[in-house]
């Protein structure tokens, strides 16, 4: 019933995004390990770095593009963008041409992604898009959980088909967007014309004062440093699992047994983490609805951190996989309230500035994160993983500073 109710731009959108999104977590979890066998763990390391500023180039051009030429047109753009990228990528003639593909749909997805967001605003009333925003976010969280697990095999044994697969998958979305997505801008916005390159600077002001708040310069910090350990998953740990840990038989409680192999044990941790963000977002967050926000900042650092090192010394497959429970409900506590500190904290005027100068947390975390596959030629695992922890420990520190400097009307 509720799916007849939805405008027709949004039923493209959510099937095409859908059987896309499901096609991206074949290959994206798996990329940092493609390119660090290709060109290298240091060579590999480094470049990991640049695809997230890409990223927030692009996110600060969408908006002003999609508010000059209409959702319509920037939505193509985008869609267009990655489906050349994936062609190119599937042609696979060179690593460097792969890395050039990858930045590639890396600018397509977030020239994407502002315009997307404006398209359910324009056409979704106020009091129902909580729930057309959850219904996306739904079906990226089933290709997250679907993905990794045939990527796993797909990925490392048929890569040219996976990619020649996507491209076909975002070609076909790509007609239908041009086809049958309406253009949503409201004419009669009156709406204050300005270049790209002016937004960017405006933008750069106005983080640079927001920064200079040191209670909310503090917070960022600490985010920096628990995103840096967060997102470790697809990057150093998806090394170690393919290189560390050895092949072996996973036993079912008697009933039956497989031979896994490094990249099967990886998907099946990818997955696991993809459905526990099904599962528990919501538990979770009602379950922890009456503690402190400093608690569930600090025991979600903990806990992520601790998770993170205790994977350097186990190799089963079940204790990776309960570890990685540990790991991603850290990752879990930590999403809603990041959010919610932010929009209380921030003044009325200058909130939407303040929760879009929390992003640089991400944005800053995920340049940083790729530094443990640049330093996994000379470090031990062992090594790389007690790094996650001190990191994820400072950002506790932090957190708990952070909140006995708070004003105590904002506390």
């Amino acid at each position: 019933m509720y799916w007849k109710r939805l405008d027709r731009n949004l039923k493209v959108r959510l099937v095409g995004e859908g059987l896309f999104n499901i096609c991206y977590w074949m290959y994206f979890p798996f990329i940092a390990l493609y390119f660090s066998m290709t060109l290298g763990s240091e060579v590999a390391g480094a470049f990991m770095m640049l695809p997230p500023l890409v990223s927030m180039v692009g996110n600060l051009a969408s908006g002003n593009l999609a508010d000059h030429f209409g959702r319509r047109p920037i939505l193509i753009g985008g869609a267009a963008i990655q489906t050349v990228m994936f062609v190119f990528f599937a042609c696979s003639f060179s690593p460097w041409v792969d890395y050039a593909a990858f930045i590639g749909i890396a600018l397509g997805s977030a020239l994407y992604r502002a315009p997307s967001l404006a398209m359910v605003a324009d056409v979704v009333p106020e009091e129902e898009r909580r729930d057309v925003f959850a219904l996306f976010a739904t079906t990226n969280n089933i290709g997250a959980v679907l993905g990794p697990v045939i990527g796993a095999f797909l990925f490392f044994q048929f890569r040219q088909i996976l990619l020649w697969m996507t491209a076909s998958i975002l070609l076909i979305y790509l007609l239908c967007l041009i086809l049958f997505v309406n253009e949503t801008k409201p004419t009669s916005t009156k709406e204050k014309q300005v270049s790209i390159i002016a937004g960017v600077k405006h933008a750069c002001v106005a983080y640079s004062h927001i920064l200079g708040d040191q209670v909310f310069a503090r917070f960022v910090i600490a985010g920096v440093f628990s995103v840096m350990t967060i997102m470790q998953l697809d990057l150093y740990l998806a090394y170690y699992i393919v290189t560390e840990i050895p092949g072996q038989r996973f036993e079912f409680f008697g009933l039956g047994s497989l031979l896994l192999t490094g990249e099967t044990i990886l998907g099946w941790m990818l997955a696991l983490n993809g459905l526990l963000f099904v599962m528990l977002v919501f538990p979770l967050a009602n379950w922890t609805k009456r503690w402190k926000e400093r608690d569930l900042f600090v025991f979600s650092c903990l806990l992520s951190g601790i998770g993170m090192f205790a994977l350097g010394f186990v190799s089963t497959v079940w204790s990776l996989l309960l570890l990685t429970i540990v790991f991603t409900v850290g990752e879990l506590l930590r999403a809603p309230i990041s959010d919610s500190f932010v929009s209380r904290y921030a003044p009325m005027e200058s909130r939407e500035m303040y929760i879009s100068a929390s992003n640089l947390q991400y944005t800053v975390g995920r340049m940083l994160a790729p530094l443990t596959i640049l330093f996994a030629t000379w470090v031990a695992p062992l090594g790389i993983f007690f790094f996650m922890l001190v990191c994820s420990l400072v950002s506790a520190a932090l957190y708990i500073n952070l909140f006995r400097v708070i004003p105590r009307n904002k506390a």
